[in-house]
């Protein structure tokens, strides 16, 4: 009964801890528009931004993480393979998306304007 007990307090600890404690972002996070796209199943706008554990798509681009994006506070550096519509090959970049808590993630490419807030898209 004790390990039962103690088993069921680990389970509601980890439950109540939630996503910040450990794992992968969950889901997509995106602008209005990046959102609007997620939900359609396309993209139709210059202005589409959307995030998730894997990459940043945005229209005509995007860069796939070497590692998963976790949803703790604070910024993260991660190495990126990023490929631009019309130009050939891929470059490696280093991309930083800071998460601002209730403010969103914003996301930092070499060369290109801060992304964001990006809001959760569910």
């Amino acid at each position: 009964m004790a390990r039962s007990a103690a088993l069921i307090s680990l389970v509601l600890a980890a439950s109540v801890a939630g996503p910040a404690a450990g794992g992968v972002l969950a889901g997509s996070w995106g602008n209005d528009v990046g959102c609007a796209g997620v939900k359609a199943g396309y993209q139709d706008s210059d202005a589409y931004i959307v995030l998730t554990a894997g990459g940043i798509e945005a229209y005509g681009s995007g860069c796939r993480f070497a590692q998963q994006l976790t949803p703790v506070l604070g910024a993260q550096s991660l190495i990126s393979t990023c490929s631009v519509e019309g130009e050939a090959g891929t470059t490696t970049e280093t991309v930083v998306v800071t998460n601002k808590g209730e403010d969103g993630f914003f996301v930092t490419i070499p060369g290109l304007e801060e992304m964001g807030p990006l809001q959760s898209c569910s």
